[in-house]
């Protein structure tokens, strides 16, 4: 079978979240299970710069609105040997950053992203003559749009399906209604019935109302926005409408960098069967940050981003019963400025127990998951989540809001019976979560308990491989659905 994943991030040279870690390892677990996969992504410096490249196709003309711009595509290869095409735009995609520079978007990037996913879409079938077009988020959104209401596009895929995979709801693809002129598709798509959203342009609608198949990233999350209007974001009728073409297919973890056997960026590398290194990486967190060592204080980690979404104004409304508590907080995050202000400040009201670094580094998070005992995620909404697999990985206890992917990996640890990997909480309060991390705290102080909680998280298994065959098993049941097979 052959997939043409279209994405505006990769790790590792092109990432901005979490869509990054996915793209980065979702095309090796594929080519694993016996799938040929290729990678379309923008012509990034950050990219152009760290690989070899050659040009396949040169100056492809396309009209774009009013204009008519050219694209060349460059052939590469990923870190797991994929191959890999770079859309390549100088005016639109050899910048600094990707989706903006300095905290600032770039006032563009409607029109960045369109014509990303409209070339990847040409791309895909002058080159590849893909099986499978499965595009991520609404940065590739045009690519199925264009790919069924495309006439010249439609002819040339006709024995292709399309899939389209949202990572976060939140994030549509929504401007003004005048942008659609730049997809150059019959009057007739500037419709309520495709891409016209409460008189603006929704890019993610049109995806979804277009494509054969829709998925996004936990089956938990797949039923929350079909069923919950606050998480559906406008679009839970959309998704409803697909019927049993919408499934949820839980991420996986990326076990080659985080694996705590052969990790390179911690104090001391540890497995389950000898544990010890981790005790060694907490004193060296500890250390690093001049938290003092208390004997029965588990060391609490966070790596997130500064926002609601990720629970830290319920941190921040719960701090002071929190810091009540017999534990230390290590946050590795930045975003909010309000929020990073707050959480900087609070560190003078707790010297000895709490700790923010405000920025993001890879070697810091590394660090983090390895030293911390626990791991605290009181996400308002997770479509996935990956860091809590990365904690369970290392042996750090989540302690979650039971809420998308967070709910699907993390199973409340019951002390009588020995069996959970964490901590969950239902209803987004700050007593709830203080009530969690406090069961966390003592069941910390119950040592054989512990060991065993510890044994559980070692046990979660959240591989790409996993979720490969499940792609593949959808792709096949759908391609047979459309005859197909």
């Amino acid at each position: 079978m052959k997939i043409a994943i279209v994405a505006a991030e990769a790790a590792p040279h092109a990432k901005a979240g979490g869509l990054a870690d996915v793209i980065g390892s979702l095309p090796d677990a594929l080519k694993r299970a016996g799938a040929e996969p290729s990678l379309i992504v923008p012509a990034y410096a950050s990219i152009v710069e760290n690989v070899e490249t050659a040009p396949v196709l040169r100056n492809i003309p396309m009209r774009f609105g009013t204009d008519l711009e050219r694209f060349t595509v460059l052939r590469a290869t990923d870190p797991h040997g994929v191959p890999m095409y770079l859309i390549d735009h100088p005016g639109f995609f050899a910048r600094p950053g990707i989706y903006g520079d300095s905290g600032i978007d770039y006032p563009d990037n409607m029109r960045r992203f369109i014509f990303f996913a409209r070339a990847a879409a040409i791309a895909a079938a002058e080159i590849l003559a893909p099986d499978i077009l499965h595009a991520h988020d609404w940065h590739s959104a045009a690519a199925p749009i264009t790919m069924r209401a495309d006439n010249a596009l439609r002819a040339k895929f006709k024995r292709a399906l399309s899939v389209f995979t949202i990572h976060n709801l939140a994030f549509q693809g929504i401007s003004k209604r005048e942008d659609f002129a730049l997809l150059n598709l019959d009057a007739a798509y500037n419709s309520v019935d495709y891409l016209e959203f409460y008189n603006h342009l929704n890019l993610m609608k049109g995806a979804l109302v277009l494509c054969d198949g829709a998925s996004t990233v936990s089956p938990t999350y797949a039923r929350e926005i079909t069923s919950d209007p606050e998480l559906g974001f406008g679009l839970e009728g959309v998704l409803c409408d697909k019927g049993e073409n919408f499934v949820g297919i839980l991420n996986g973890a990326d076990y080659d960098e985080w694996n705590p056997a052969r990790d390179r960026e911690i104090a001391a590398t540890y497995t389950q069967s000898k544990p010890d290194g981790k005790r060694k990486c907490t004193r060296a967190l500890r250390d690093s940050l001049r938290l003092p060592h208390r004997e029965g204080w588990p060391l609490v980690g966070m790596v997130t981003r500064m926002t609601g979404q990720k629970g830290v104004d319920l941190l921040r409304d719960a701090l002071d019963a929190v810091m009540r508590l017999d534990l230390q907080l290590v946050m590795l995050a930045s975003g909010d400025t309000a929020l990073e202000k707050f959480f900087k400040d609070a560190e003078s009201r707790y010297p000895e127990k709490l700790r923010a670094i405000i920025e993001f580094n890879n070697t810091t998070a590394h660090r983090i998951q390895a030293g911390s005992d626990a791991f605290l995620m009181p996400s308002r909404f997770e479509p996935c989540g990956l860091t809590q697999m990365y904690a369970l990985r290392y042996g750090s206890a989540p302690v979650v809001r039971a809420t998308g992917g967070l709910r699907d990996t993390v199973a409340e640890f019951d002390p009588a019976r020995g069996t959970g990997n964490g901590f969950a909480f239902e209803k987004f309060e700050a007593a709830e979560m203080v009530a969690a991390l406090s069961r966390m705290v003592a069941t910390f102080r119950d040592r054989a308990a512990w060991r065993r909680l510890m044994a559980n998280c070692f046990a979660s298994d959240f591989s790409w491989e996993r979720a490969a065959r499940q792609y593949l098993e959808w792709f096949t049941l759908l391609r047979k659905a459309r005859g197909l097979s």
